[in-house]
Order: structure tokens, then sequence, then C-alpha cells
């Protein structure tokens, strides 16, 4: 397998040329300074090595990673890893009732069969706060009035590479009948507080539940 370091600062990359295409380095002595290494993200049968450069001043002189999508001078493996390392946004919503938490299971996705929160991923130019309203109310037909923010998580994935921001609100429903979004939702039920954190599967939805039940509000990483 391949690696590639991935030196990034403030949005600017260092590339090499190689041949007619401007790539990562492959070995150790193309890299112009010291780094840290932070994380692998696994690009096809290439390993590209994310890392923080040591440096005394900006690097004026490098790529900015906006400036290299759609080049054609530049390698595949540095568009699909630049791609990776954007972040993806999503926003869910705690409602609860009488101890209860209202969660939906998915026919469909990601989280398929799961108990979940309500909630999915943000559409571009989409506050969090609007992206959990839109989604409970395509999700369930039911509008929502958010209370307060609960928490804001992060997570990268090994195993793709990928890096997640979710936003999980308190919140509660406006209206009381349910229309479910039918491609989507298969079910929705009114479950135990705890019982849900014990059983759900989504990470930021644990998290987003453990620190409502907690009492309190959180700006940290998801721990697995």
């Amino acid at each position: 397998m391949k690696s590639h370091y991935y030196l990034e600062t403030d949005g600017q990359i260092f590339l090499i040329k190689k041949g007619a295409l401007w790539g990562f380095p492959q070995s150790r002595k193309d890299l112009p300074c010291p780094f840290k290494t932070l994380f692998t993200i696994p690009v096809g049968k290439e390993k590209v090595i994310f890392a923080k450069p040591t440096l005394g001043k900006h690097p004026v002189h490098w790529f900015h990673k906006d400036e290299v999508v759609g080049r054609v001078d530049i390698d595949p493996v540095v568009h699909l890893a630049v791609n990776r390392t954007l972040a993806r946004g999503s926003a869910k919503v705690i409602i609860v009732e009488k101890g209860k938490v209202l969660m939906v299971k998915a026919s469909r996705g990601f989280t398929k069969g799961y108990w979940n929160l309500p909630g999915g991923f943000m559409g571009y130019g989409e506050h969090p706060a609007e992206s959990a309203q839109r989604e409970a109310e395509e999700e369930m037909g039911v509008r929502v009035k958010l209370l307060r923010l609960i928490g804001i998580y992060s997570k990268t994935f090994p195993n793709s590479g990928g890096h997640m921001l979710s936003f999980v609100y308190e919140g509660k429903r406006l209206n009381k009948t349910f229309k479910l979004q039918e491609d989507e939702i298969e079910e929705i039920r009114w479950i135990p507080l705890r019982t849900a954190i014990r059983n759900c599967k989504n990470m930021f939805a644990c998290a987003g539940l453990r620190d409502y039940a907690k009492g309190r509000t959180a700006v940290h990483p998801c721990r697995t």
C-alpha cells in the first residue's frame, strides 16, 4: 500500500510536481519541515497520512485546498483526500414528554433498523437549527420549537476517513399528530430515556441523550 503525506495548515497544502501532476509527497525526504501525524485517510488502496506541519511562518506558496478542486493537473488522490477532510454536518432533536424520548426507526440509510433521534444531514447553506426542525417535520410531520443546544459532537471515522459534526438540540413539538415519511421512517416510538440511551446505535444521538440526562451542554468529541 502506497503512503502519501498530506501536510495542511490554515487550508494550505504542500504538493510536489510528479510528472504532469501535482501530488502529495510519498517520501519523507520530500517533506519541507517536521510534522505531527493526526489521522490516516484511506483512499482506495492508497494510505494518506494527514499531518500538521511545524512551520515558522504561513506557507503562502503552498496550494490552498479550495484551489485544487477540478484542476486536471492535480493527482486524483489529492482530490479524494481533500474531499474527505471537509466536515459533513448533521442535526438532531431530543423531544421528551413524561420521561420518554421520541425516537424514530429508519427504513433506509446508515441507520436502517435502528432507533435514533429525529434528524439528518444539514443542507447546503442551512443553519443546524433549521436542519433539525426541517428533518423533524419531514420525517414525522411534526413542527418543532427548539429550546436549547445540547451539544456539538465531532467524530472522525477511520474506515472512511470522513469527518462529521453533529448538533443535538432539545425541542418540543408544536402539533400532536404524526405523519411519517414512509420511504424513510419505519416507526416512531416514545421510549424511556434510560432505555433509549442504552439501546441507541447512533453515537451522536447517544452522546446528546447522555448529556441531556445529565442536564448539561457539551462541545466535545464523541467517545466510542
